[in-house]
């Protein structure tokens, strides 16, 4: 198997109590299988807390019990107990892991890192389409895993969507319509469709409903609550600046070599251009309010908390490819029509 990373993700390092919004905090921390029966094998006060503290949660996983939305082994130094305790080889698979993510295609393995992780979405920030450069369609396919024929066709179309995002030539609304309406063709093809020429649009009452289903999310955080309700009641006259858009490329390409192949198992390719759509209307409606008001929140960790909110909540993209395809506001032609206006 061929394992493939960007150019940045060796360099990568965990900035411990240094990192301004931690993965201990917020979320619920997994602990697998094996892990677990280590620590039932810990004979100290330690090892009676992490048992006292690992239940099962509604989805059946084994997760340490949080408390005030931080991890109970996250301590007031903002670091971690059990690395400090019994070390970084005893700590669960996700805090050893986190915030790289491994994707097994069979013949290949696409390695990169989380935009959830402040640290990880400096690097991403620095970096360019280049970065990137291993992320190819030139992989020998010979898997039985996966159709070899369409692996091969969804790498191509992921690459014709990696430039029209990176087409400098135009604002960056347009490349993502652009990369709307490619894609609406490969989903035609991957339907057994005929590609046609997409409808002209209807944009009529701006992004309220972009916003008003994010407000309706699953949100950890009263910061981010308060910053989308405000971003909400200006969104449709706030202006997104170019140096906004310069950075939220390197977001859209993080999320396309994420997600876009995960149309081999779904079948759909618009699922993830959509999310990117929603991404840039929200985070780039925030940053231009937020650079109003001097940037309390730094651009950086508005995209930041949009994956660690959005992105990294299983129910919050159920939830969003649920409006995809029930919102006909969601098609392809109404979301070109939308992102023309902001230009």
């Amino acid at each position: 198997m061929r394992d493939i990373y960007p150019d940045f993700y060796r360099e990568f390092k965990c900035i411990a109590n240094r990192c301004e919004d931690s993965c201990c905090k917020d979320w619920d921390i997994d602990v697998d299988s094996e892990t677990e029966k280590f620590y039932n094998t810990v004979n100290s006060p330690l090892g009676d807390k992490i048992r006292s503290l690992t239940y099962t949660d509604e989805y059946g996983e084994r997760v340490f019990k949080s408390s005030d939305g931080r991890c109970p082994f996250w301590n007031d130094d903002m670091l971690c107990d059990i690395y400090i305790g019994l070390g970084e080889e005893h700590l669960s698979r996700t805090c050893a892991n986190f915030p790289r993510v491994k994707i097994d295609f069979g013949d290949f393995r696409e390695n990169i890192l989380s935009f959830a992780c402040p640290e990880a979405a400096r690097f991403m920030l620095k970096s360019d389409r280049s970065s990137y450069a291993d992320f190819g369609g030139d992989y020998e396919l010979e898997s039985s895993e996966y159709d070899e024929d369409n692996m091969s066709f969804l790498l191509k179309a992921r690459n014709r969507s990696v430039e029209l995002l990176t087409n400098e030539d135009e604002p960056f609304a347009y490349r993502l319509a652009d990369c709307l309406e490619f894609n609406a063709q490969v989903q035609s093809l991957l339907d057994g469709n005929e590609p046609s020429p997409l409808a002209d649009g209807n944009a009529d009452g701006g992004t309220e409903f972009i916003f008003d289903m994010h407000k309706d999310f699953e949100i950890m955080s009263d910061t981010w609550k308060q910053a989308l309700t405000k971003t909400a009641v200006r969104a449709d006259e706030l202006k997104i600046s170019a140096d906004f858009e310069r950075d939220f490329e390197k977001f859209a390409l993080y999320y396309i070599y994420r997600y876009y192949l995960e149309s081999v198992n779904s079948n759909d390719v618009m699922y993830s251009v959509k999310r990117i759509v929603c991404a840039y209307l929200v985070t780039g409606k925030m940053d231009a309010l937020f650079a109003e008001k001097g940037y309390p929140l730094s651009r950086m960790r508005i995209l930041q908390r949009y994956s660690k909110e959005v992105e990294h909540s299983y129910d919050n993209t159920e939830a969003l490819n649920a409006e995809f395809d029930r919102d006909s506001r969601f098609e392809a032609e109404n979301l070109i029509a939308l992102l023309e206006n902001e230009v």
